[in-house]
Order: C-alpha cells, then structure tokens, then sequence
C-alpha cells in the first residue's frame, strides 16, 4: 500500500516539479518545504476539499498559480488522505471505500455544514486538588439564517456523578457562539465558553445534558469547581458516508503524507452507526 501511495504522490508532483520556476528549487531545503506545504493536509477545511475534489480547493489553486493543468483523479486524491505512515491497512478495504465515494452514478460527498460528524477534543482541566482530561464532543449548528457555530453534544468521562440540572433558558445573543472557525486553532474558544458562567447554556447543545455524566460536568462548570486548562488533542469522528464510519486525526511530519488524515476505517449498519454515537456523546 506504501508503494502505491508512493506512485500516486510522484504523479502529483509530476506537473509541478517539472515547472521551470520549481525544478531548480526541489533540490534545496526550501523546494522540499515548500513540496511538503503543498500536500500537508493543514486543516480540516482542507480534508473536507480535498475529499470532496471541491474545486475551489487550495491543490488546485496552487496549481492554477503555476499554470499546470490539473489532471488529479478523486479517487487517487482520497487515496492520500489515509495515514499511512503508523498504520497498516487492508488494501481490500481502502479499495472498496474508495470506489463507493467516488462511484460515478453516485458520488458521495462530505458535508462541513450537514450532521453526522462531530469533533472530540480532549481537554485537560483542574478540578478540585486534580488535572484530568475529558473528552469534549462538538457538533456544528447550522441555523436557518445561514449562520453556523460550535455546540457542545456530548462529554465521555466517568469522573463526574450523575446530577440533575435543570435546561438552561435562553435567548437570542449572538455574541455567546464558539465561532465555526475554531476548529483552525485547536478549539481555544472553549476557554472563554466555559468561563462563560453567567451565559454557559448558550455554549451547549440542547440534548447535552441526556448524557449519564453530563449534569455533574456542567454542574462543576457552573460551580467554578472545573477549570479548563488546555485541549491536548482532537479527533474527528465522519459518519456521513452510507455504510461507514472512520475517524480522522492530525499527523505533523515531515513526509508528505502528513497533516489530517483518515487513521480508522470501518463498516457500519444504520444501528451500529446509531450505538456508535450514543457512546461517542456519553448517552
């Protein structure tokens, strides 16, 4: 599978690295760093176009920039967004989710604005004399006026007792969001959110609290008794695509097989999909 990737990166490179401007810099540090910014898959955003082929995506506007003409298949850019590096795949596996997504008939894309994906920012807090960490589960909202935020779904964590906590009411202030963007710099947003003590039921979603620990979180939150202190790592969980679900981390390295990229892959039933996030949001 390596070997493969190999081929299908040198086929990427092929229309840049013989462009007259770029030959004679691939042979010097700053030609390999710039090889390397070109197909480092930098943010999510950048995982949804490239999945997506969008064509609007930033590989091809750095293509357009040099004046090559763009001949990448789908089917061979999807293939890259697989870590390959730390983890063995069945090629089987990879080939037969690969040829549904980009089936002809029927392609199926990712949707940044449409459910079915959730982010898992696993956050370290001080509570009490103790630092722990507490998997966060973000969803994105998008309203009827066309605007979009971060909501909190869910948290998996045993380290907190089941309370009862009342739904907070609110209302309408458009200044109490976790910006849709915030994903860009590792969801630092969530610190002024739960600090946000006055307004913290703006900042979650309304099914949160049908979590088993979720009241006594957000209890400890309201109390001043949890103190968020940094987000160690994110992991986003897709289950969009009919019939799978796979997760997708972030992998900084020098090779270009880095950045976020699809670290597990599985088939999944309507059920399985169902009981899957149910445990994801601590239900």
């Amino acid at each position: 599978m390596k070997d493969r990737l190999i081929n299908i990166y040198m086929v990427l490179l092929q229309g840049i690295c013989l462009h007259p401007c770029l030959a004679q810099v691939y042979t010097n540090d700053a030609g390999a760093r710039e090889k390397h910014f070109i197909y480092e898959v930098k943010q999510i955003d950048e995982f949804f176009e490239r999945f997506n082929d969008d064509k609007n995506s930033f590989i091809r506007k750095t293509y357009q920039s040099y004046n090559i003409p763009y001949t990448i298949k789908r089917a061979d850019l999807v293939r890259t967004l697989f870590n390959y590096e730390t983890h063995n795949w069945e090629t089987a596996v990879i080939d037969s989710f690969i040829a549904f997504v980009t089936g002809k008939k029927n392609p199926l894309l990712l949707n940044f604005y449409g459910s079915g994906w959730y982010a898992e920012a696993l956050c370290r807090f001080q509570y009490h004399n103790a630092e722990i960490d507490v998997p966060v589960v973000l969803r994105i909202d998008a309203g009827k006026d066309n605007r979009s935020r971060w909501m909190i779904a869910g948290i998996r964590s045993n380290s907190f007792q089941p309370v009862q906590v009342q739904q907070p009411v609110t209302t309408a202030d458009n200044t109490k969001f976790i910006h849709p963007a915030s994903h860009g710099n590792n969801f630092i947003a969530l610190a002024r959110a739960f600090e946000d003590r006055e307004h913290l039921g703006y900042y979650f979603d309304k099914t949160f609290l049908a979590g088993s620990n979720a009241g006594g979180f957000y209890n400890a939150l309201s109390l001043g008794q949890l103190k968020f202190l940094f987000v160690k790592k994110v992991t986003y969980h897709f289950l969009q695509i009919r019939d799978w679900i796979f997760t997708v981390q972030s992998f900084p390295r020098a090779a270009m097989n880095s950045g976020w990229l699809i670290n597990s892959l599985e088939k999944a039933t309507d059920a399985e999909k169902q009981q899957y996030t149910k445990s994801l949001l601590g239900q």
